[in-house]
């Protein structure tokens, strides 16, 4: 297999979904001029179109459908030969599920909501579960590889609602004897089943593609992994990740959903650098709305700063041709950035952090809504936005922070956990997080946490309730409370329901306060808020100490609200019970995010600052400093700034390094040997 994927910090890929509608379209596409298009952006790596969402193939395809405009011309296999003639990597694009034509004409093949709807106004969908639909996929992808392609990503490799076609109905009757359950119920066993059917049907439609690619060539295979923190509804599971080489998704969510992509997206990947895909426009829908060069920058900064290799999305004019302007402000980004991508195929570094946020893809659910599954609703994603609102917490506070996933051991470098309300969890798992607090390891444990197994049943207390040092009362709060701190007078809110809890050994910090009334009712005490009424004996923060090691309790979800009240607790709870052991003091302001990455070449670290602001472009900031005591208690010997390649004089402060810099406009790196 190449070894492109390890060497290509720039990556690009032109949306190709042109209709057959008018003769028009694709008359004009050059793929000669689309390759110049692609150099000039300064990219290692393009995705080239083999077929669309539409269903159309951009190649003779002997099994599927041939886009009616290509008048015999090859499209795809010529851009492929272009681009390797100029030394960029061609990676093939295919689509799978979202595949018009295929769904169209086979309507056995269709994905079924329980509405009986089987499209969305443009987007026809094909079940993976229909076993005639995946021998198809698996023979269109292999004419795909058979190009001289050196990878392939498979896109849409997400359940687009909840499917019951029947092909899903016979073959969850023949796992478990059952029929589809009529009803949504995260603490019903049977519905839990379904779910765990679909993740394990579309982690085993990507497994099944990956293994007959690689029995035939040995090139890398990624899937679409941007519904990794999607929720329950598109059935994401780390199967997916197992199916791939490497995670490639893309995003839109802006710069904080940005930083803990791309570290959700390192956690989960087994080769890196993962890829973090955005689009150049200001989202997929908007043609020619391009975001400014400043914002394209901050995001391959906040990537390259995250060790992940960067990737921008264009979309090609129906007519085939495209816009140079764009390709010679990808270009700039790329030329800015270029001393940074060198570093990063120099050390080829991973992401480091003493803090792990836990990430459980089958803790994303929204266990306060149950439905009739007629209704396919899109539920709440509470656990998500817990993990969201930690993971700013921690940028804004300089705490250096990576992911961990649910499979993955608590390695040694790992000194606090997080778990955002991970409902389900395994007595694996519970074993593998006591055994760490046990060690030693700080626990930062909140709301439903290990309430249930992933199968839907429990015991009706807290599987790790004694770490916790707190016992499930088997009551909610009510959808407004507080926490009231016991030994100063100070109420931190919660606008959503959490589990009431009581101590069983741990020391209570604060205690759950609740409105006198229901906030949903038509009594009140106040028209229009919800003042605490008087301060209940239930648990709301604890700290426990358990063998070496402690944990904190938080059974308030209140870390998912980006409010300065609760982001400003988040950080006062960090800072006293789980302080940062690598950034241990820095004058930049919060609009920075501060990131240590190791090498895996060299005995070196690259410790990245990215200046990312709501206003761009950005006031650059001046005279920013940090205190570092580098992991693994590693000593600095010899200081670079990556953007020019200045030594820095060495400053030592006990055994914390000292990193300065000067003036920061988006990104600077500094490589320290150690």
């Amino acid at each position: 297999m190449s070894d492109w994927q390890e060497r290509c910090y720039a990556r690009l890929l032109i949306d190709n979904h042109i209709t057959e509608d008018d003769p028009s379209f694709m008359a004009k596409f050059d793929p000669e001029r689309y390759v110049a298009m692609v150099k000039r952006a300064g990219t290692e790596a393009a995705m080239v179109y083999a077929t669309c969402h539409n269903g159309n193939c951009y190649y003779p395809t002997k099994v599927g459908h041939v886009h009616a405009n290509l008048k015999g011309r090859d499209l795809y296999g010529d851009t492929v030969k272009a681009l390797k003639r100029e030394g960029i990597v061609p990676i093939a694009y295919y689509t799978s599920i979202y595949h018009n034509h295929s769904a169209k004409t086979h309507p056995a093949w269709r994905v079924t909501h329980p509405n009986g709807n089987q499209h969305n106004t443009r987007y026809w969908w094909s079940c993976p579960n229909n076993d005639e639909y995946t021998a198809f996929t698996i023979a269109q992808i292999l004419e795909v590889v058979s190009y001289d392609v050196e990878g392939i990503f498979n896109d849409m490799t997400f359940w687009p609602g909840l499917c019951v076609c029947a092909s899903c109905r016979a073959k969850f009757l023949a796992e478990t004897g059952k029929e589809i359950p009529a009803r949504i119920d995260w603490r019903n066993p049977e519905w839990v089943a379904f779910q765990r059917f679909r993740e394990r049907s579309m982690a085993s439609f990507t497994q099944k593609i990956t293994a007959a690619i690689k029995a035939k060539k040995n090139i890398t295979v990624t899937h679409q992994t941007s519904t990794i923190t999607h929720g329950w509804m598109n059935g994401y599971s780390l199967g997916i990740a197992a199916a791939c080489d490497y995670t490639s998704g893309d995003f839109y969510g802006g710069k904080y959903q940005h930083i803990l992509g791309a570290k959700i997206l390192d956690a989960a990947t087994k080769k890196r650098p993962y890829e973090f895909m955005t689009s150049r426009c200001v989202n997929l829908r908007d043609h020619t709305s391009m975001k400014s060069e400043a914002e394209l920058t901050a995001e391959a900064a906040t990537t390259l700063a995250n060790a992940g290799a960067y990737f921008f999305i264009d979309a090609i004019n129906p007519d085939g041709t495209l816009e140079e302007a764009v390709y010679d402000r990808l270009g700039s980004v790329a030329k800015r950035l270029f001393p940074f991508t060198e570093a990063l195929r120099r050390h080829h570094p991973v992401l480091t952090g003493e803090k792990a946020l836990y990430y459980s893809s089958s803790a994303y659910v929204d266990d306060n809504a149950a439905a009739e599954l007629i209704m396919s609703p899109n539920t709440g994603k509470p656990a998500v936005e817990e993990l969201t609102g930690t993971s700013i917490i921690l940028t804004r506070a300089h705490i250096p922070f990576r992911a961990v996933t649910s499979e993955a051991p608590l390695d040694a470098g790992i000194e606090t956990l997080v778990m955002n309300n991970i409902l389900y969890t395994s007595p694996e798992e519970n074993e593998r997080v006591r055994a760490f607090v046990k060690g030693g390891g700080t626990l930062l444990a909140t709301g439903q946490t290990s309430l249930l197994r992933p199968d839907g049943t429990g015991t009706g207390d807290f599987g790790l309730a004694d770490v916790f040092g707190v016992s499930y009362s088997g009551k909610k709060t009510k959808g407004f409370h507080y926490l009231s701190f016991v030994d100063h007078r100070e109420f931190v809110s919660s606008h959503t329901a959490g589990p009431l809890v009581e101590a069983k050994g741990a020391e209570v910090l604060a205690r759950i306060a609740e409105p006198v009334f229901d906030p949903a009712g038509e009594k009140y005490a106040s028209i229009h808020s919800n003042p605490p009424g008087p301060v209940s004996e239930f648990a709301g923060l604890t700290v426990n100490r358990f063998g070496k090691g402690q944990c904190i309790y938080l059974s308030a979800p209140l870390l998912s609200l980006q409010q300065d009240a609760q982001q400003g607790f988040g950080t006062w709870l960090f800072r006293t019970y789980a302080p940062s052991a690598v950034v241990l003091e820095t004058n930049a302001p919060p609009c920075v995010e501060i990131t240590v990455n190791m090498s895996t070449l060299k005995p070196a670290f690259l410790v990245s600052f990215v200046n990312w602001q709501k206003e761009l472009p950005n006031v650059p900031v001046h005279g920013l400093t940090a205190l570092l005591r580098l992991p693994g208690g590693a000593r600095a010997k010899r200081l670079t700034r990556v953007s020019d390649g200045t030594k820095l004089e060495l400053k030592t402060q006990g055994d914390a390094l000292l990193v300065e810099v000067p003036l920061l406009e988006t990104i600077e790196m500094v490589e320290v040997e150690v």
